[in-house]
């Protein structure tokens, strides 16, 4: 791998693999943690959102910092904010001090840290790969992040959780730790403006506002990624009690059944350019998101785990499929010295959706509970899910036949012009 695809690529990949492991262990602690504190599903949905909405507050900005800053640098930093806030977190713990106002101010900073760290790393892959093999360097790296956070973070961690619940964020804590010479051993370009900040103090964040509202098919993506985000986290806001309560699983069984979902995401990863290459690109987006929605829509018509986990390895495929496609569509057309700030604004767009969608599931369920029973109400999020994403489809589908309508003419414009 490292001859096709460079050494400096095997070190980004290493450190992100490490930095996902710990977001594994971490993802899967917080809710559950919360859950012993707490049983209503508002304040445990409270502590989910406070780790998502950094990616709401702050995209746009971070953006202009990644196009700005070295990147490398910044990555380090958010690794070294992080430890320090997970050690706080578990002196918290060990001495019985916790509680939902102080679990939510540590998820909030922790986002913080991950907006900087995910963000920054995904501007990295075009300037250290040829764009003709983007899809399989997105692909290496979306299964390094699925392999080490979901299937053995997450599972390592609803098995540690047994044993004491402060023992995933220690071993965040060395993961993190294990990261940080990989990083110093990345080899970036220079930053945008010398490594210094715009002197005005004036950051040309609204620029990847600007380019994303000039093109059409990157608009409705943008905007897509709204829909998309809000239902999808309105359903994770109230997991922890689906799986508790319908699908009667510990701990153990959460973290196994997450694992077995990310098998898929997996095969996904490192399926998708076969898939492009043989169906093409936009069979291969608009298939990924129908089955998103059929799958995802479907779990809340089961109280079967088996039947959940059969569905949740299909719709982790086409998840990651849908994904990629999106990334490396961005990332082809999107200048380098913008790509943090367009960046910014999807970001801002799908992952600064999560805090809302986390409050609106918990909402949901809250409010359903009034008029139907706990049982109900849990299965709601994901059936509203299924509906909304289908709408989404047909939006999409007809935004991509006027893209290439558009692209013909224009391609026709431009063989006319050359005969001339």
């Amino acid at each position: 791998m490292s001859k096709r695809l460079g050494r400096n690529f095997y070190h980004l990949l290493i450190a992100v693999s490490f930095s996902t492991f710990g977001d594994g262990l971490t993802l899967l602690a917080m809710p559950w943690l919360a859950s012993t504190i707490t049983s209503n599903t508002f304040s445990v949905s409270l502590v989910s959102a406070s780790m998502t909405l950094p990616w709401l507050l702050f995209s746009l900005y971070i953006g202009a910092l990644i196009d700005y800053y070295p990147k490398k640098k910044l990555m380090i930093v958010a690794a070294i904010i992080r430890i320090i806030v997970l050690i706080v977190l578990n002196v918290s713990i060990l001495f019985k001090i916790i509680s939902i106002p102080l679990l939510i101010f540590a998820a909030f900073l922790i986002g913080i840290t991950k907006v900087v760290f995910d963000s920054t790393a995904q501007t990295l892959v075009p300037s250290i790969v040829s764009k003709d093999i983007l899809e399989k360097a997105n692909g290496y790296i979306m299964t390094s992040r699925l392999t080490m956070s979901d299937v053995v973070g997450r599972s390592i961690g609803g098995i540690l959780i047994s044993f004491g619940i402060f023992i995933p964020f220690a071993l965040d804590i060395i993961s993190l730790l294990a990261t940080i010479p990989f990083l110093f051993l990345l080899k970036t370009t220079a930053s945008l403006k010398n490594h210094a900040l715009n002197k005005k103090n004036k950051l040309d964040i609204l620029e990847g506002v600007k380019f994303v509202w000039r093109n059409q098919l990157l608009l409705t993506l943008a905007l897509m990624g709204i829909g998309i985000t809000l239902m999808f986290t309105s359903t994770l806001a109230i997991q922890v009690f689906y799986v508790k309560e319908i699908l009667k699983l510990d701990s153990s069984g959460f973290g196994l059944l997450i694992a077995v979902g990310t098998i898929g995401s997996i095969i996904g990863s490192q399926s998708i350019s076969l898939l492009k290459n043989k169906f093409g690109f936009n069979a291969t987006i608009l298939t990924s998101l129908l089955m998103m929605g059929f799958t995802l829509g479907s779990v809340g018509l089961t109280s079967n785990p088996f039947i959940v986990g059969i569905l949740y390895f299909i719709a982790s495929f086409f998840i990651v499929t849908f994904n990629i496609c999106n990334l490396s569509l961005r990332q082809r057309i999107i200048p380098d010295n913008k790509l943090g700030r367009v960046g910014g604004v999807f970001q801002l767009l799908s992952w600064g959706m999560s805090p809302l969608g986390m409050l609106l599931g918990g909402g949901i369920v809250n409010l359903a509970e009034k008029y139907v029973s706990r049982d109900i109400a849990l299965r709601i999020p994901n059936i509203s899910l299924g509906i909304v994403y289908s709408v989404l489809f047909v939006v999409l589908f007809i935004a991509l036949k006027k893209f290439n309508k558009e692209l013909s003419m224009n391609n026709l414009r431009s063989k006319q012009a050359e005969q001339n």
